[in-house]
């Protein structure tokens, strides 16, 4: 790494390390955006001079470039997948489902920008989708023994390996984490006990799983009014669910189990045709084909995305709408030091853009509208906490997965 410093030219330092214009604009000095600005006036203003003319301290702006360097040389080729040990070195892991990815991202790109100018430090942060590690740093996670191993903050999605019992033991009941959410929480979300009872999981929204059924092709089926109903022999290779190379959604397993037991995981999977991502799933209902399965168990958000509405119902089962959650992690001994981070992410400003994506909030100040995103219903299905802290919640999942692939592969499902 080469040390900036205050007689280097603007140009060279912005020719060197493209990404420090993020720093520069922050502080002012935009100007430097345009291309014909930075090649006519660059070469010739030493850094030195331009802090002077925007009034800037000298030696705390060279010290914020100079760490900008270190960090992104510090995060360069780093990818969860490839180094899950490396979550050591960030301030904020997010492991987000996909349709809360892109918002979440622009909200705290406008927040990390802000956060980086007022604290004068680059904040370190890997934000992914959860959907890609599933098979990968979830299993290293059950590995993992020491607090130190892990990131200040982690965002994550689902029933993952946070809930397995090796973690269970290892962090949760040394109780080293610490629930940030207001109290008592939207109440939506408090009417079904969703806050953890232990204080260590900081609950902030949740992905809703809905049935959609191509209304056409449900022929003389009747279209089922609860998840249980999937379960019927008339439904046998007609429900499409999220999967892949024989991996099915735990957000869906789980709560099948929980009120169907093994018997009604064998039942659904004689019910499923494929398992695919939901954006596949839209694209499937929206091709119009009628050769394609007519029920699919997708995230509101999805479901939201298919354009032609009128062919299709978005359904709440009797149940409620599956709560897959998405919670949050954050470390005791890192509570003052992340004060700023986390109050955005429970705040009601973040609450607002989840709402708005169709993740609802455990923000007590924000306005789910969950009558009428889910069609005049507000009723919502959660595994519940009991469940969760007595149940070997890894061991579970294999054996779940087990009976699920040898039915579905018996029954002529599809991968």
């Amino acid at each position: 790494m080469k040390a900036i410093d205050e007689t280097m030219s603007i140009y060279q330092i912005l020719s060197e390390y493209p990404y420090l214009l993020k720093i520069f604009k922050q502080h002012g000095m935009e100007k430097f955006e345009n291309k014909d600005v930075l090649e006519k006036l660059g070469p010739l203003l030493k850094l030195k001079t331009a802090l002077s003319m925007v009034s800037l301290n000298k030696d705390s702006f060279i010290e914020l470039l100079n760490q900008a360097i270190l960090d992104n040389e510090t995060k360069r080729d780093f990818t969860l997948a490839d180094s899950p040990e490396r979550q050591k070195e960030l301030t904020l892991l997010a492991l987000l489902p996909c349709g809360m990815k892109m918002p979440f991202n622009r909200a705290f790109d406008d927040f990390s920008t802000e956060y980086s100018r007022q604290m004068n430090n680059v904040l370190h942060s890997l934000v992914e989708g959860n959907v890609n590690h599933e098979l990968s740093y979830y299993a290293y996670i059950d590995l993992i023994t020491s607090i130190d191993e892990l990131p200040d903050i982690i965002v994550s999605s689902d029933i993952n390996s946070f809930y397995h019992k090796s973690f269970q033991e290892n962090f949760l009941n040394k109780e080293y984490f610490i629930n940030l959410a207001p109290a008592p929480m939207n109440i939506d979300f408090e009417s079904i006990g969703f806050a953890d009872p232990r204080s260590q999981f900081t609950m902030i929204s949740a992905n809703l799983l809905v049935l959609v059924t191509i209304d056409e092709l449900m022929k003389d089926n009747t279209r089922p009014e609860s998840w249980e109903d999937l379960l019927k022999d008339e439904h046998r290779n007609k429900v499409v669910m999220r999967g892949q190379d024989g991996f099915f959604c735990n957000g869906v397993l789980l709560p099948f189990y929980r009120l169907y037991g093994m018997e009604g995981i064998k039942k659904l999977a004689s019910s499923v045709y494929t398992g695919i991502h939901p954006s596949e799933m839209v694209k499937m209902i929206d091709s119009k084909k009628d050769d394609v399965p007519p029920m699919y168990i997708m995230p509101l958000f999805f479901a939201k995305k298919i354009q032609d509405k009128s062919r299709i119902t978005i359904n709440i089962p009797s149940e409620g709408a599956i709560v897959s959650p998405v919670q949050m992690l954050v470390k005791k001994s890192a509570v003052e030091r992340v004060k700023e981070i986390t109050d955005f992410l429970c705040g009601k400003e973040f609450g607002e853009i989840s709402a708005r994506a169709f993740f609802p909030t455990t923000n007590p100040e924000v306005n789910n509208n969950l009558e009428n995103n889910l069609g005049g219903s507000n009723s919502l299905y959660w595994l519940g906490w009991d469940f969760l802290m007595n149940t070997d919640i890894g061991k579970l999942k294999n054996e779940i997965e087990e009976v699920f692939n040898k039915q579905f592969y018996e029954t002529g499902g599809v991968v």
